[in-house]
């Protein structure tokens, strides 16, 4: 069955003006520098608000309290990543320009510091707050893969790829591009790779990745 990944998955509904987004971006801001700092379950909505210099009222308007916050964070981090790239305007692309720029988007996104620490925060809170994890992987890791499933699906159709399970294939890229490297910066082994580095990583993910599931 094919994964659905639609334009309307990665939307985010922006605000009705500039005010308002500038407002919104320092809720966030402000959001995650609370949330690494005292953990998500001890950050509260006053941390937020003296922190952003906002109001309770547009806080719970926009975001609905702290869950909405942290799901806001989340999303607008995948959407960052895709933009506004669909597998649809994608599909007759060659696969090798279209997994190129989504790797090097996909690199630059999350090995950036916020989504690191955002990350690292996923990580600490996942024990005590199970479903701070589920929303993490659900808003985030499941849609990029869900993007490239539908692609991947795309490509079978067209008769350019042999894969058995292009939800795996997504897994498989994915991991390529980030496994080692995204551990290493989590841990503070080394830091973010420059945009010279990303490039070189993807095109070898790249390369691999389709001599193994291009069609002879």
């Amino acid at each position: 069955m094919k994964t659905q990944a639609s334009n309307a998955d990665f939307a985010v509904t922006g605000p009705a003006s500039p005010r308002l987004a500038a407002r919104r971006a320092a809720f966030l801001s402000a959001a995650l520098e609370v949330f690494q700092q005292k953990g998500f379950a001890e950050a509260t909505l006053d941390d937020i608000i003296a922190r952003s210099g906002g109001s309770r009222q547009t806080l719970y308007a926009l975001f609905g309290g702290k869950q909405g916050l942290f799901e806001a964070l989340v999303t607008e981090t995948c959407c960052s990543i895709f933009g506004k790239l669909t597998p649809e305007r994608l599909a007759s692309q060659s696969p090798d320009l279209v997994l190129t720029e989504v790797g090097v988007r996909y690199l630059e996104v999350v090995l950036s510091p916020s989504v690191l620490n955002l990350t690292r925060l996923v990580v600490a809170e996942a024990s005590r707050i199970p479903e701070i994890a589920e929303t993490y992987w659900r808003l985030g890791p499941g849609r990029s893969r869900a993007f490239l499933t539908e692609f991947f699906d795309r490509q079978i159709e067209r008769g350019l790829f042999e894969m058995a399970d292009s939800r795996k294939g997504a897994d498989h890229f994915l991991e390529m591009l980030s496994g080692t490297i995204r551990f290493q910066c989590l841990t503070g082994v080394r830091q973010p790779p420059d945009g010279a580095e990303i490039k070189q990583i993807v095109a070898s993910a790249v390369a691999q990745f389709l001599n193994g599931c291009a069609k002879a």
